[in-house]
């Protein structure tokens, strides 16, 4: 499916169902819920958002353990899990979504470029997906944004 017809379908099903989806971003800059308020009725669905591209932000913003980034690193599972679980603290959000991921070239923390982790925490639950996607810095980006909104559309047509 296209992008397009994704963001139609998760916007639409949110509204549906009375969701609320709040995001915190790193890699992807604020592009996911960008991508939602290009569909009509998004104001009904989004909370509130966050880009937290340094690893100040997300301590400070959205409150992740130092100790994560420091033991796990910032493109981790143990990562993108905090900062989807603390975007729900902060926000109440039904459905919060977190990225967090190394764009390139270069690696970043011995981690390659391309490897990102997506978390979603809903229904009282965080799960994260690691992700390898190979390109430029915004192929990459892209590739993201369309797999979330994959994972988006799967939990939300199965409601």
């Amino acid at each position: 499916m296209h992008l397009c017809q994704l963001q139609k379908n998760v916007v639409n099903n949110l509204i549906k169902n009375k969701l609320i989806i709040s995001t915190c971003e790193s890699a992807t800059a604020g592009k996911i819920a960008s991508s939602i308020c290009d569909i009509p009725g998004a104001s009904n669905v989004l909370k509130e958002s966050y880009i937290t591209y340094s690893n100040e932000s997300k301590i400070k913003i959205l409150g992740v353990d130092k100790n994560i980034i420091d033991n796990y690193g910032v493109v981790s599972k143990e990562t993108a899990n905090e900062m989807a679980y603390n975007l729900h603290k902060i926000t109440n959000a039904d459905i919060c979504v977190s990225i967090t991921g190394n764009l390139g070239p270069d690696t970043l923390e011995d981690k390659p470029a391309g490897l990102v982790y997506i978390g979603i925490y809903f229904n009282n639950n965080t799960n994260v997906y690691e992700c390898n996607f190979d390109g430029f810095r915004i192929e990459i980006k892209d590739k993201v944004v369309l797999k979330t909104f994959e994972l988006l559309n799967d939990i939300l047509e199965n409601l």
